[in-house]
């Protein structure tokens, strides 16, 4: 184009007289300006061209935080593998495998119960899954007959005809709580040998001030830590009983006993978690908590220090600890696990990145690192942009977790050779794909961020084939905050230091309680009995869940 300008000119220029000459400078000036106009468009549109590129990644990026933001509102909470269907195909065309070394049936010795036993089958039931077919009520359920016919049991019309056989229907029916004063009377008697009036003596109560029983106090904690009601639900739930207890009086009386009863029961539950468990599970949570006189609420954290040991059978019974703290620091961290001398599974937030250090009070601590907190980059990856490396990763983690499910339950030296004969090639396989997909993706792009979580932490994650004691994950003590995080819902916030106190003792008491399958309201009823009859603390050992008796035990 150069070359046709430039000939253009000189052929203007050939003209005759000084016009053409003339006309020929002109065009020439014209042609710089358009150069000149061309390489400042050229300029523009390259930067508007970089605006566009950085606002829709931009745009991108907060569509994906919206999209997070949906998922985290409205979405699952579990992580969904695109490939769950046909994995499930596969494990059914290929059959059960047992691992070798192991029981031919291996769900007799997967769960055991509070004692270390072997929890029995559970009874088939007759009722399919829609619900029909005839339900068979439990055997240690109170039955009453009740007669519906007539008084005189002849036939209605008169005829004198009596009963050949009844037609049978039951009903499970509830009688609601019924609310009495206990009205005790002592009686002081005239003793003539010691010439003065004796009196009966009072049944004990944690707080003979109060009037409130020790089963009022355990229906009120059980209401709120153990089925998540807030104190103004449960002032109401006695207001429509005619009865009035303010809230206040529910919380003040719940965080007394905490905070002086049955502190010492948490502090055993804390003595026997840290100096007695192979491995443990560790996470924390927030809470709000009221900042009086600003108006509003500062982040408090609740831990949760979870022990778990029927996933490789083990027999110590299963406890779950929660610690409130202003801070999640690792300061604090290193203070919850100081002297503890296990392996603990926990995400790879940093404050327990320094787990296991030499010249610390932690480093005792073998730290394994979680497959699910993993997984999670790379399914939010797949949700959004699709990407089938992605995917490819997705699918191989799925293939450790099928493995795993062969073994659960069984003794560690029997998961280690399994997991060394069929998820170390898995291993393999996943790691050699993530050194190869890493230089397709951008180094800032989600995908290459969930690669370098992986191989970053790597080492931690492959933990678990040398020790049959270790999980794929956290997951046992993510579910341990299930029933904190829905009573934060319902109650919105901590009111006090005190209050987030009390809060971690009675949750600990009470989801222990569960884990060991025991009745939390008899229970709590019982030990508060026993702690006003003035239990040495040398005698509080009887008093932990698992220790307690079988009348207590849920089914009994």
């Amino acid at each position: 184009m150069d070359d046709t300008i430039e000939r253009l000119l000189v052929d203007i220029a050939a003209l005759e007289g000084p016009e053409g000459s003339h006309l020929a400078e002109q065009v020439e000036v014209l042609l710089r300006e358009m150069q000149s106009e061309t390489v400042t468009l050229r300029a523009k549109l390259a930067k508007a061209n970089t605006a566009k590129r950085i606002k829709d990644a931009r745009i991108k990026e907060l569509e994906r935080q919206v999209a997070d933001l949906k998922k985290m509102v409205f979405g699952a909470n579990s992580d969904r593998n695109p490939d769950k269907g046909q994995l499930k195909m596969d494990e059914k065309n290929s059959g059960p495998s047992t691992p070798e070394g192991a029981p031919e049936d291996p769900s007799q010795n997967r769960r055991n119960n509070h004692h270390g036993g072997s929890t029995p089958p559970k009874p088939a039931t007759p009722r399919n899954r829609s619900g029909r077919g005839k339900r068979e009520f439990p055997k240690h359920l109170e039955r009453r007959e009740i007669y519906m016919g007539t008084l005189d049991r002849k036939c209605p019309c008169g005829c004198g005809g009596s009963i050949r056989e009844y037609d049978i229907n039951e009903t499970l029916e509830v009688i609601p709580a019924r609310y009495y004063v206990a009205v005790r009377q002592y009686p002081r008697y005239r003793c003539r040998v010691a010439n003065k009036v004796v009196g009966t003596p009072f049944i004990p109560r944690v707080f003979p001030q109060t009037t409130m029983s020790n089963g009022v106090l355990a229906s009120a904690m059980t209401m709120r830590f153990g089925w998540q009601l807030p104190w103004y639900r449960q002032e109401n739930i006695h207001k429509a009983n005619g009865v009035d207890l303010k809230r206040s009086t529910l919380l003040k009386w719940s965080n007394r006993v905490a905070t002086q009863a049955l502190l010492p029961i948490y502090e055993l539950l804390k003595s026997e978690l840290q100096q007695n468990s192979a491995r443990l599970f560790m996470d924390e949570t927030t809470v709000p908590m009221l900042a009086p006189g600003k108006g509003k609420t500062s982040t408090s954290y609740l831990f949760a220090i979870h022990r778990d040991d029927r996933s490789f059978g083990g027999n110590q019974p299963p406890i779950v600890l929660y610690c409130p703290s202003r801070t999640r620091a690792m300061y604090k961290i290193h203070e919850l696990l100081n002297g503890v001398t296990a392996i603990v599974q926990t995400d790879a937030y940093a404050g327990y990145g320094k787990l296991g250090r030499e010249g610390t009070g932690v480093e005792g601590v073998i730290s394994p690192k979680c497959w699910a907190h993993t997984r999670r980059h790379f399914t939010d990856e797949y949700e959004f942009n699709k990407t089938e490396d992605a995917r490819t990763v997705i699918r191989m983690i799925a293939e450790l977790y099928a493995e795993e499910f062969k073994i659960r339950g069984m003794p560690p030296m029997v998961r280690e050779a399994h997991r060394r004969k069929y998820s170390v090639p898995i291993l393999a396989r996943l790691k050699a794909f993530l050194d190869e997909c890493t230089d397709r993706h951008l180094s800032k792009n989600r995908m290459a961020k969930a690669i370098n979580y992986a191989k970053k932490h790597w080492p931690e994650l492959v933990l678990f084939v040398d020790d049959g004691r270790i999980d794929l994950d956290t997951n046992p003590v993510e579910r341990m905050f299930k029933p904190s995080i829905l009573l934060r819902k319902n109650a919105l916030f901590m009111g006090s230091d005190e209050g987030a106190e009390a809060w971690g003792i009675l949750s600990s008491i009470v989801e222990t309680c569960k884990l060991n399958g025991v009745n939390v309201e008899p229970y709590l009823n019982w030990v508060l009995d026993e702690i006003a009859a003035k239990l040495p603390r040398s005698g509080y050992d009887k008093l932990l869940p698992w220790n307690v008796p079988s009348e207590f035990l849920i089914g009994n």
